[in-house]
């Protein structure tokens, strides 16, 4: 086989963008591919040369084809820090930009391509790996495991309301795009903190999250730009969101059929929660209400007059998997004391199977490799899943993917991960 695995640079990084996109079934404009090296990959282009040492700028590959002489597969992994069960953070690998060319299919062209992110990733420190599915059925087979759920929404507004009225001492306040990239990314990182799943942002994130063109802002008839509102207490922030409007029509008449799509709220508490909520329901000539990524704990059905307005689609969210077992294993507070070896098998993951002691006080945990008899059997994804609490062992062992013929210590390993804080994901990449 002719292909060979590149780092991205300067040189090529406009045919892989392109190659990126082909997949995905559209075309990048040459400024786009700037801002994605600028904001989201924080690299100067002119900098970017090959062989940098710099590993923060070699995290892009590609498929290589020397017959072709042309980018056939890409791949690559952002750099995050993600909040785990009892408030820890583990650097993480964020695995994005993932396709092979309709030409190049059944080549081992993708496996060669996670097989070198997930070195890279093991070379760099990273705890972990995560990325979203655009097929649900594709990364298993690479020992990840679903670490998340999420929701989308969809709320008719007609046939309810709010229950519960905004606090008087909270402030909402339109705010232009320059304040929001002041405001929000504090708000954000606040919450990251205390939400098991988050991970962290740049100030680059925020730019390419938040960046839209003139022609999409002033749009009078398909989707508006964007719209920010920050909730204040005794004039600090202490949430936000952001949100379109989608109307059939530009002219504002009573039979307008407008949609609002939040793009994302994030609050600091329940009282804030709330008051953005009522605004949102606020907000005139809007039929329908539409927001995806929420939180499976969201606590919005239960305020709402009629919950069964609340459309909810629960799906796979984050897909997680182990780089360096013990940091994983290490790098989270447990619900109690405990011990039992953990043999991770049957995925053929060999940088990360094996047997695995494992003992904890519930704050200060010790893992090494072992070669006792495992008191549980699992596969290294599913060890990912009960990880941030969202799948429980018990759940696991029902569905015969995990064997352990002590009950007790299956209900000791249950206990131990389990959380109260349920894990939740809204970072897109």
């Amino acid at each position: 086989m002719t292909i060979k695995i590149v780092s991205v640079n300067k040189n090529n990084v406009f045919e892989w963008r392109n190659a990126v996109r082909r997949v995905f079934g559209d075309i990048s404009k040459e400024s786009d591919v700037e801002r994605l090296v600028k904001d989201r990959l924080m690299i100067q282009i002119n900098d970017w040369t090959e062989n940098n040492n710099n590993q923060d700028m070699n995290r892009l590959i590609a498929a290589y084809d020397d017959k072709s002489k042309s980018i056939v597969g890409t791949g690559g992994a952002d750099k995050y820090k993600i909040t785990t069960p009892g408030g820890n953070s583990l650097s993480m690998a964020g695995i994005a930009y993932m396709g092979t060319a309709p030409t190049h299919k059944r080549k081992g062209i993708f496996r060669m391509m996670m097989n070198e992110l997930h070195l890279q990733a093991r070379n760099r420190g990273d705890s972990l790996a995560g990325l979203w599915a655009s097929q649900s059925l594709l990364y298993s087979r690479f020992g990840y495991g679903l670490g998340t759920l999420r929701e989308d929404w969809t709320i008719n507004t007609k046939n309810t309301k709010l229950l519960k009225n905004t606090d008087k001492n909270i402030d909402l306040e339109f705010v232009n795009k320059d304040k929001a990239l002041s405001e929000i990314p504090k708000i954000y990182d606040a919450a990251r903190k205390k939400q098991n799943g988050f991970t962290d942002r740049t100030q680059g994130y925020f730019n390419y999250l938040f960046y839209e063109d003139a022609e999409t802002r002033h749009n009078k008839s398909g989707m508006s730009g964007l719209f920010f509102v920050v909730a204040y207490r005794e004039k600090k922030p202490i949430g936000y969101v952001f949100y379109n409007i989608n109307k059939e029509s530009g002219i504002a008449h009573e039979d307008d059929k407008g949609e609002l799509v939040v793009q994302e709220l994030v609050s600091l508490d329940s009282e804030s929660n709330i008051a953005l909520w009522n605004f949102i329901f606020g907000v005139e000539l809007v039929e329908k209400i539409s927001i995806n990524r929420r939180g499976s704990n969201d606590p919005l059905y239960f305020l709402l007059e009629n919950p069964r307005m609340l459309n909810r689609n629960t799906i796979d969210g984050l897909w997680v998997r182990i780089i360096d077992p013990k940091k994983f294993l290490e790098g989270r507070i447990y619900n109690s004391e405990g011990n039992f070896c953990i043999e991770l098998t049957g995925q053929n993951q060999n940088d990360i199977e094996g047997v695995y002691s494992f003992e904890t006080d519930g704050k200060n945990t010790k893992v090494q490799e072992s070669n006792s008899k495992p008191d549980i059997t699992m596969r290294p994804s599913d060890l990912s899943s009960c990880y941030f609490g969202g799948i429980t062992a018990m759940e696991l062992y029902k569905s015969n993917n995990i064997i352990c013929e002590n009950q007790k210590k299956l209900e000791e390993f249950s206990r131990i991960f389990s959380v109260t804080n349920t894990p939740w994901c809204n970072t897109d990449f």
